[in-house]
Order: structure tokens, then sequence, then C-alpha cells
């Protein structure tokens, strides 16, 4: 059984996270927290009216929670208790991180919209914080985004730490029946056979049926991400952060962060 923790500001973009995160668990069984991060000190700073006391102010989120609680258990049937928490802290993400590694969440979802420019450095922030400092896989939602299931899923990877990475993927995926798509860019076409036998290679030990492979040359990797996202019509995209020679283009955090803002395919991110 799955913990999946869901942080809410009570927004539009939240309540889509919600929706989706309810419905996750609904497949597998699992369970979700709904938590609200205050800052006491801001929220009186910026409230000049307010003259209720703390346990007023968290009455009244407790009962902003239950009625979210209400409007989405009126649409969707769960099949346990959505819980609910309230965390006090300074730093939005470092407080996610210390309530998921609390209540032992095994999935964070939070919703995103999508940006350029300027506006992607603003909108979604929080998400992207987390996204960038979790442990826990955060799965980052698009507003346009409604969960059915993960049918086609793609995973971009170096091939640096293949085996591992598809050994902690899999858990996640294997109850929906999802194909992974295994992607890999190189710079020569000259190395493409030798990737895929070393690809087929770890596949084979891994016992996971569902699983393709693509290995193809191109010089912008990003666009060939792109291009394969569509022709393959992914309903979620997967990476793990890291570093290496020519991936340093695709698994820093500047690419962690477009896809988190692609707009219309959920991103499930793993740091490693």
């Amino acid at each position: 059984m799955i913990n999946i923790l869901v942080p809410t500001d009570f927004s539009p973009l939240s309540k889509i996270a919600i929706r989706y995160a309810v419905r996750i668990a609904n497949k597998l069984g699992g369970n979700v927290t709904l938590l609200h991060v205050i800052n006491f000190q801001r929220t009186m700073r910026s409230t000049i009216k307010m003259e209720t006391n703390s346990r007023d102010f968290v009455k009244a989120i407790n009962d902003q929670l239950e009625e979210i609680v209400n409007e989405i258990t009126s649409e969707i049937m769960v099949t346990t208790p959505i819980r609910c928490e309230i965390a006090k802290g300074k730093s939005f993400s470092k407080t996610i991180i210390k309530e998921s590694k609390k209540l032992k969440s095994g999935l964070i979802v939070m919703g995103t919209r999508g940006a350029t420019g300027l506006k992607k450095a603003l909108l979604g922030s929080n998400t992207v914080s987390v996204l960038e400092a979790s442990h826990v896989p955060v799965l980052a939602v698009p507003e346009e985004a409604e969960f059915e299931t993960f049918r086609n899923i793609i995973y971009a990877t170096d091939l640096q730490d293949l085996e591992k990475e598809l050994a902690t993927l899999i858990p996640y995926v294997e109850r929906f029946g999802s194909t992974i798509h295994v992607l890999h860019i190189v710079e020569d076409g000259m190395l493409v056979p030798e990737a895929e036998e070393r690809i087929n290679t770890i596949i084979k030990k891994l016992k996971y049926d569902n699983i393709v492979t693509l290995v193809t040359m191109d010089f912008d990797v990003n666009a060939a991400i792109d291009q394969y996202i569509s022709v393959s019509k992914a309903d979620l995209v997967t990476m793990f952060t890291q570093k290496t020679s020519f991936y340093d283009k695709v698994f820093d955090k500047s690419l962690t962060r477009r896809m988190a803002f692609h707009g219309t395919i959920p991103l499930l991110a793993f740091q490693q």
C-alpha cells in the first residue's frame, strides 16, 4: 500500500493534484494525506485585521481542509478516507520533505502549470522546489491532466545507473501494467548497437515484460525527448536527476524544471 502526500493551498491547481492522487490511490489501494503548510509569522504580518489567535486560525484551516475533502469525495469515490495534516515551517519545500518522511510517504503529488520565460521562474515554484530537493518521488501534474492510467511511460536514461533506476521505477508502474519506453540518445550513430545490447541485457535480468527500447542519434537531447513524447502518446515521463557528460543537458535541474512545466504530460521525478 502506498501513502501519497498532496500539499494543498486550496487553489484550483492543488485540487487537480488531489483528484489525480485519489485516483492513483484508488487504483493501488493506497492512502492520500492532504498537507497544508503555514507560516504563522508571515500569515500574521500579511493579515492586518486578523484578531483570532493561533488556535482559531488552525481551526479555520482544518475547516477548509474538511471542505475540500467533502468536495473531492462528492465527485470521486474513495477506497480509503482522505487524511488531513497541518504543518508549520518557514521553508515550504523543507517542511514538505520533513513531513513526507514523518508520514512515510511513498509519493508526493503536486500541481504545476505550463509556463515560459519569466513566468516559468515564478509559477509553480513550490512544486519545482520540492521536486528538486525531495528524496521521495515527486509527481508533477499539469493543470490539464486527468488520470486514467499509465499505459506508456517514457524513461530517458544515460545508461549509467540503468539497472538500479529501472528496479526503482518498476514497482511504481507494474500495478498499472505500464509499458516502459527506455529512451537513450547518443551523439554518434556508431554507438547505437552497443547501447541496444547493453539495455537488452539489463532488461532480461529484471524480468519485466512490458519494456521497449529506442536508441537514437541526436545532438539536441531535449528535442529528441519532446519528439518521442509526441509519437509514443506517453501518459507519463520519468527522470532520475543526475549529471554526466552528454546528459548534463538532460538531467540537470534546468531540464527537470522544463519538463515540470511541459503542460500536458505529468513528470515523475526521482532523486539519485
